[in-house]
């Protein structure tokens, strides 16, 4: 996170923590005023035919002097309930309530009881939404720094992990290489270059089909080596006549291994699709092997000038 957007985040995260603040103690002030209100209102009422009040009307003068006495034990005990309220008269009343005023209605007729109501904010309190918006930034620059951690990290599994490499082979100079190191390359003569090229495409679309030394190739991957000798010709390798790809076949196997020996030495996974197997044993179980690529995929050859 960048320094402008978390000013930017504290700013809103300031106001939208104040305004809420603002608003609940708002609430909470009128909440304990009215509280306290119905609290003095009871209280009075108790006291009220004890208290020495003047009622005009009757030409009664009253005590004010133990009435305000009565006023001021009153405030003492709000102020040390750190009350909002304070009680400023105790008086009769013609029943006509006014604004800062309580009013008590009885047989003796009505007494009205004048207070003032703090409602004033205790503004030193408004640090608390700040240091939430403080703890709300830090929250958020915690998590963006995580997440950007993360997403570097993974970046950097991803490029550290080693990409899937497979065989390129190059018509234009008839050579075989791996796609992580195109600087170890293995030339191949023509014969066994295209036979090679013709038994991965073979391979490739009749994987299930078993290629045995003492049976006829099939003629589709005869079509295939002849097509990849007449690119040759076209690309100006040769001029020999087509060479007859069923002749010495073990022979061409074995230049295709030599070959792949030196290109898939720490590549085993490759190395069981692209290197043709040998036959092992003898007599019946020799027949039944097959030279044929099995595990080939599409993504593991790449021919370049085809």
């Amino acid at each position: 996170m960048s320094r402008k957007t978390g000013m930017l985040a504290f700013a809103i995260y300031s106001v939208i923590f104040t305004v809420i603040f603002a608003f609940a103690h708002e609430h909470a002030i009128r909440h304990a005023i009215e509280q306290d209100l119905d609290s003095i209102k009871l209280r009075v009422a108790l006291d009220k035919n004890r208290l020495p009040i003047a009622v005009p009307h009757l030409n009664y003068a009253g005590d004010a002097t133990r009435v305000q006495a009565y006023i001021d034990a009153l405030n003492d005990n709000l102020q040390k309930k750190t009350s909002r309220i304070r009680i400023e008269s105790i008086a009769s009343s013609d029943g006509e309530l006014k604004e800062g005023q309580l009013l008590l209605s009885g047989a003796d007729g009505d007494t009205a009881i004048g207070y003032q109501a703090n409602t004033s904010h205790n503004y030193w309190l408004y640090i608390i939404p700040i240091l939430i918006a403080l703890l709300n930034l830090a929250f958020y620059k915690s998590v963006s720094n995580k997440r950007e951690q993360a997403k570097r990290q993974k970046a950097t599994t991803v490029t550290a992990k080693p990409q899937p490499q497979h065989l390129v082979v190059d018509l234009y100079s008839k050579t075989l290489c791996l796609s992580g190191d195109k600087a170890c390359q293995v030339q191949l003569a023509n014969k066994p270059l295209c036979f090679y090229l013709a038994l991965l495409e073979f391979c490739l679309h009749n994987p299930k089909v078993s290629l045995n030394q003492n049976k006829e190739l099939p003629d589709e991957l005869l079509d295939i080596a002849d097509k990849y000798f007449h690119r040759l010709v076209a690309l100006g390798h040769t001029i020999r006549k087509r060479p007859n790809f069923s002749n010495s076949l073990e022979k061409t196997l074995s230049e295709i291994r030599a070959a792949l020996d030196e290109l898939l030495t720490h590549q085993p996974d490759l190395r069981l699709k692209l290197y043709p197997p040998k036959a092992h044993g003898e007599g019946s179980r020799s027949k039944l092997h097959s030279y044929g690529l099995k595990a080939l995929g599409a993504n593991d050859v790449e021919v370049i000038g085809k």
